[in-house]
């Protein structure tokens, strides 16, 4: 093996990494501790044909000789064996209690191999004999005690280097200047993929991905071989051909003569955190575009919805989006986005089979990165949406849970980069809940409107027309010789507006929502109800026992409505019919039925002179308030037939909404 020899006279290999050797003895402040042979130790160094530098300073004693060393004033200690004060021994222990690599020499009298063997088990760097051959080659024998101290030195801290690098959590990579990999740590195998075996020998070439030209790694090499520092961020790729982003340092290792032997590189897998800033970012983005379609006044509620859902799916990069109103443990979709066969407007699962039923359990955003690798691969709603990856937030109205607002896609994130996206959702999820409590109060005030505007033209209109009749009636009784003939006619103007106004009363009342619901029997209630009516021959028929949730109190003005519709519309002898249906009950009689084209739930309209027009339009707004659904249709006997959906509970809760996309 070819080999290069210091200026101290030590032999190293020729292109061996400069960072495993000790630095080379230059000059020496030998410290000689002793009264005799001071002189010819001083011209021994002197006369030394080595490139060092010698400087010999003499104590006399063991206590000045540790003067010498506590002050740090030599690098060496050459010390006589017999001392005024204490023994070279007791000297060398006494340099040891301080520092156990402190070069001491110990000069004794030939043979004395007694002290030899004590001095060695004190830990002596070097023993030497004295004679006149000895001092001879003391210069080369003390430079070489030293440097093999030094050597130990710098082993040892070599050895903690090498240890600190291969537990270092960087991947680290050593090359010569021609680029082919010396050495890489375990981190870089599991950074890369390429197993130190694998790498050690090629060119970290193994790992470029494409994304950088020519020019690029031009200006790189030019930039190290000329002894600077390279730091940059590059995108490589790992040997699986996954690109990944890496905080690069390529630092370049010189010699004494500054020539560049080799190159150490270190890299920082940055990716997660370059992910995870694009991601804040793009949820600053979204959070802005949400704001300006949120505040355009002339988009509706279910526009909005639309909107944001479609901004949702786009900047969080994730494929689904829907909105959720959970109630009576099912899961109604009301909003989506995104090519999913089960999640479309409209859809309804139950409760149990989704994984809403876990993001309402819980305050902060539910964030599932894969769910095929966790327990949630044998989740009931994994089997059935087949979503991986899913983040969903609850969205509460008037601090009551609503539903839910949730993203998701059949294909696994980073849970990471989802977790970043959660404090995005969760305002989305506020915001929903906020427009949705806003809607409800708006669509509230414009019934209530509605109302007070039905109100005035009772006042103005309807029960104007019976109290003219009334005062007509009194002034021809005042005049008339027969007065009795006209108090009828007072007496039916007056029940006319007493009818009115109760009739009034109650489709105010009846306009609020409903608050206490239970099993009802309308079996019972309707039985119950019939007794009002006044007509002995009309006949009440139940069929079944249809069983609903609803308010009975409402219901019954539901009953007493209808059955009252019928017997003035109808005939003395009329049949009313309850029973029944897949979706709800119904009320039908065997009367004239109703107009075509005839919107009998508007108020005021009647076909009858005593009615007071309010009746069916009390009939929609109790089953409003329990959120059911009602239509009129003939009946089998011609007459008018009222159904009501009570499964269909979209128009109460969906009333604020408003949205069918």
């Amino acid at each position: 093996m070819d080999s290069d020899r210091r200026a101290d006279g030590v032999d190293v290999p020729a292109g061996g990494c400069v960072a495993c050797e000790s630095p080379p003895v230059d000059s020496l402040t030998v410290g000689y501790v002793g009264r005799e042979l001071a002189d010819a130790v001083s011209d021994a160094f002197d006369a030394s044909s080595l490139s060092v530098s010698f400087d010999v300073v003499a104590a006399e004693d063991g206590e000045s000789g540790l003067g010498l060393f506590e002050d740090g004033d030599v690098d060496c200690l050459l010390s006589r064996y017999a001392l005024p004060d204490m023994t070279g021994i007791e000297l060398l222990k006494r340099v040891r209690a301080e520092a156990c690599d402190f070069p001491v020499v110990l000069l004794a009298v030939e043979g004395s191999e007694q002290i030899a063997s004590r001095a060695t088990a004190a830990g002596v760097t070097d023993y030497i004999p004295v004679d006149d051959s000895s001092l001879t080659t003391l210069p080369e024998r003390l430079t070489d005690a030293v440097r093999r101290e030094r050597d130990c030195i710098a082993t040892d801290q070599l050895d903690g280097v090498e240890a600190a690098v291969e537990y270092a959590a960087d991947a680290v990579i050593i090359t010569d200047t021609d680029g082919t990999i010396e050495y890489v740590n375990p981190a870089f195998e599991e950074m890369t993929g390429y197993s130190r075996e694998a790498a050690v020998g090629r060119n970290p070439r193994i790992l470029k991905s494409g994304a950088r030209n020519e020019s690029y790694y031009e200006e790189l090499w030019g930039t190290i071989l000329d002894g600077r520092v390279w730091e940059e961020e590059i995108t490589n790729e790992r040997k699986s051909g996954e690109q990944y982003i890496a905080h690069q340092t390529i630092a370049p290792v010189t010699d004494d003569d500054g020539i560049v032997r080799k190159f150490v590189g270190i890299q920082r897998d940055v990716t997660t955190q370059r992910r995870l800033e694009t991601q804040i970012d793009r949820s600053a983005q979204t959070l802005s575009t949400v704001y300006d379609v949120t505040s355009d006044t002339s988009l509706s509620l279910g526009e909005k919805m639309d909107a944001v859902l479609d901004i949702g799916c786009r900047y969080l990069d994730l494929p689904v989006a829907y909105v959720t109103r959970i109630e009576d443990e099912t899961q109604h979709i009301v909003a989506a986005s995104g090519d999913h066969n089960l999640i479309e407007d409209g859809a309804q699962d139950p409760l149990e089979r989704t994984y809403c039923r876990k993001t309402i359990a819980q305050e902060e955003p539910l964030v599932i990165d894969d769910a095929a690798e966790t327990d949630w691969r044998e989740d009931p709603a994994f089997e059935r949406f087949g979503l991986r990856c899913y983040l969903g937030a609850r969205v509460q109205v008037d601090g009551s849970t609503y539903g839910t607002l949730c993203f998701g896609g059949e294909q696994p994130r980073d849970e990471l980069v989802l977790s970043t996206l959660q404090s995005t959702v969760k305002t989305l999820a506020n915001w929903l809940g906020y427009e949705i409590a806003r809607h409800r109060a708006e669509w509230k005030l414009e019934r209530k409107n509605e109302r007070l505007d039905e109100f005035a033209s009772i006042v103005s209109h309807d029960l104007r027309n019976p109290l003219n009749v009334a005062m007509l009636r009194l002034g021809h009784a005042r005049e008339s010789d027969q007065p009795r003939e006209h108090l009828d006619g007072i007496a039916n103007a007056h029940e006319r507006i007493s009818t009115i106004i109760e009739d009034t009363l109650t489709l105010a009342r009846d306009g609020h929502l409903v608050e206490e619901q239970e099993s009802v029997s309308l079996d019972n209630l309707a039985t119950i109800c019939w007794e009002t009516v006044e007509t002995p021959q009309a006949t009440l028929e139940i069929r079944d026992d249809p069983q609903i949730e609803a308010d009975p109190d409402r219901v019954r003005h539901i009953f007493e409505n209808l059955f009252r519709n019928a017997v003035e519309h109808g005939r003395e002898d009329v049949t009313v019919t309850v029973g029944q249906t897949d979706a709800g009950f119904f009320v039908a009689d065997d009367g004239p039925g109703i107009p075509d084209s005839t919107d009998v739930f508007e108020s005021g309209y009647s076909t009858s002179e005593t009615g007071s027009g309010f009746g069916l339009a009390i009939v929609e707004r109790i089953a409003e308030a329990h959120g059911w659904s009602v239509t009129v249709t003939e009946s089998e006997t011609g007459g008018a037939r009222f159904e009501f959906d009570t499964a269909d509970d979209g128009d109460r809760s969906l009333e604020p909404v408003g949205h069918r996309r």
